[in-house]
């Protein structure tokens, strides 16, 4: 049995100091001062708490989840034949913390037939006896057949034994021979699958020395040296097993999930690939630090210098950037960049991440979800890795406070050339959070660079229900030119959202490297697009627990061909490339180093 614990966490001298100054906050956005960044506590306010769990099943959808004239997504899960559910274990009563996080869902091509498939993480079970037993739960692969017709693969892939308690995936092209290959990242270990390219997927996670022991919850493939091979960095949790949980109660005596506050930090990994099809541990050598409590990472090259970097969201503690200025170890500069805690000097309980350039200055700037009573942090990139919070500026204070933020996406919905924000909210405790354990999605329209608008009502019936959301995965799943979303939730189906605003004309790329990474993580794309300047990265990781299409989507004007410079990562000139000539609503093939596109679809 865990030992008995009141989480009711005092708020430090420093927070205490640090409130005058959300007076300001207020001022812009209409808050009161009870909904200040303070540690994680069950206890309550005078929000009304949840007083059930979602049991799993799809459920009635309310009234006012029916499509509506003007919204931006219509909910096409129970057409799509995708029916599938992460589960945590809930029903076994023990209040673990492992229930907290959840799964995703990783966007690729599995079969190399242009359409893009689904693969979702399938949890695990906890043992309601003693000693606690924690086992995983199957995976699930469903093939796109088109039309928003999916069919599920998952025994005739080889996918259909557990992998352990699983929570995030991503997938990449390890080995180099041309097919993509699935990562699971689960407490007790990774498991790597390898793209036979027949239809079926071999485990060869011991086979290529992948140790990655301990609570895992996310990872990012990207090459670190240059050798065009995609090295691994594997997110983690928290130092953590069965018999270390404690009992853990709210103010009014409620059991419920304890805080990770109350455990160390288990400190990330960086694998690097050898060519050979092995990997080989280098974390001391990168310097990693040992204190982050880590689950979402995103991987390009975030300070201009054509080398890859990495940015992970931790979980009451304070975020990390590490630069990968000239080989290892990285330089961890999170707090001196600005990007280590929130506008206050505090950190937050970050979940999920993205990046891209929202203001159309040519840099990327960053974006995390964070806990309830903490606004969501967007920080603005004024220089090579220095950045500047830009929360309230843009408008997103204030919005997301009541909320929990999970599953993120920076993303051009509407192809108007701005990237608008989606987020996946929904509570870790059961009974005693100050917001309910249901939330609402929300969606943000990026207005012109300058400031976000809450779109939630009118973005569609599942952002006027609520849900327990996590990992949330962006992709064109009907090749029309325009973004869909994957969502997955705690205990409950997965709902697949199609984009129905206005068609535009496009422009679909996809970057294969040669002298680097053959992923081309890292490369920046740029085009002129009605008087500005469009610029978009390659990335890995990015969101929380899932995997987006690889491919890049753009705006174009009618049937004019369209001009894209490609900045490739590594050091060796010349790194720019222009590919003239693109023709809209195709998708293109960009070799590094061929100088002409090639039409893929």
């Amino acid at each position: 049995m865990g030992q008995e614990a009141t989480v009711v966490v005092p708020v430090s001298p420093t927070v205490r100091r640090l409130l005058g100054l959300l007076i300001i906050s207020c001022a812009v956005t209409g808050c009161d001062t009870s909904q200040t960044n303070q540690p994680r506590s069950g206890s309550s306010t005078g929000i009304k708490p949840s007083k059930s769990i979602h049991s799993g099943q799809p459920g009635a959808k309310s009234a006012s989840a029916a499509t509506q004239p003007g919204d931006w997504f219509e909910d096409v899960t129970d057409s799509s034949g995708v029916h599938f559910s992460y589960r945590n274990g809930r029903e076994s009563g023990r209040y673990h913390i492992l229930e907290s996080l959840g799964g995703g869902v990783a966007l690729l091509d599995f079969d190399r037939d242009g359409d893009l498939d689904l693969f979702f993480t399938g949890g695990g079970e906890i043992s309601s006896t003693d000693p606690v037993q924690v086992s995983g739960r199957p995976n699930a692969l469903f093939r796109n057949d088109g039309d928003w017709n999916f069919l599920e693969v998952t025994k005739t892939a080889g996918l259909d034994e557990p992998t352990g308690y699983s929570h995030g995936c991503t997938a990449a092209d390890y080995d180099g021979d041309g097919w993509t290959d699935l990562l699971v990242c689960c407490y007790g270990g990774c498991r790597l699958f390898r793209n036979t390219g027949q239809g079926t997927f071999q485990d060869v996670t011991k086979p290529v020395g992948l140790d990655c022991p301990g609570w895992n919850t996310m990872a990012a493939f990207a090459d670190i040296d240059g050798d065009g091979w995609d090295d691994l960095y594997v997110v983690r949790y928290l130092d953590w097993t069965p018999e270390m949980d404690r009992i853990c109660r709210g103010t009014r005596g409620v059991r419920d999930i304890c805080s990770p506050g109350l455990f160390a930090p288990a400190g990330d990994h960086l694998f690097r690939n050898l060519g050979n099809g092995r990997f080989e541990d280098i974390t001391a050598r990168a310097g990693l630090r040992p204190d982050g409590k880590g689950l979402g990472v995103v991987a390009t090259d975030i300070d201009g210098d054509g080398r890859v970097d990495f940015y992970v969201a931790n979980d009451e503690c304070d975020n990390h950037l590490y630069l990968n200025t000239s080989g290892l170890p990285l330089e961890e500069v999170g707090l001196a960049a600005g990007v280590a805690t929130n506008e206050y000097g505090v950190h937050d309980g970050s979940m999920g991440v993205d990046l891209g350039d929202f203001d159309a200055d040519g840099r990327p700037d960053l974006f995390v979800t964070n806990f309830e009573q903490e606004d969501n942090a967007l920080y603005r990139q004024l220089e090579e890795a220095s950045f500047t919070q830009a929360t309230v500026s843009s408008g997103l204070a204030g919005h997301s406070r009541p909320l929990v933020g999970f599953g993120t996406a920076c993303a051009d919905f509407d192809q108007d050339g701005w990237l608008d924000l989606f987020v996946a909210n929904g509570h870790v405790f059961y009974h005693t959070g100050q917001s309910p354990y249901r939330q609402p999605a929300q969606l943000f329209r990026n207005r012109n660079g300058q400031r976000f608008e809450n779109n939630s009502t009118s973005a569609g019936g599942y952002f006027r229900d609520t849900h327990v959301g996590r990992g949330a995965a962006i992709g064109d799943l009907d090749n029309d030119g325009d973004l869909d979303l994957i969502i997955v939730h705690q205990n409950a189906e997965a709902s697949l959202l199609r984009n129905t605003t206005p068609p535009r004309p496009f422009l679909r790329l996809h970057l294969a490297g040669r002298q680097g990474s053959r992923s081309a993580i890292g490369a920046r794309l740029s085009i002129r697009y009605q008087g500005r300047t469009i610029v978009r990265w390659i990335k890995s990781g990015a969101g929380y627990f899932s995997r987006f299409d690889p491919r890049v989507l753009l705006p174009a004007v009618d049937s004019q061909a369209v001009d894209v410079r490609v900045d490739w990562p590594g050091q060796t000139e010349p790194r720019s490339e222009h590919f003239r000539g693109l023709l809209p609503g195709r998708t293109h093939m960009l070799r590094q180093g061929d100088g002409e596109a090639r039409d893929v679809q």
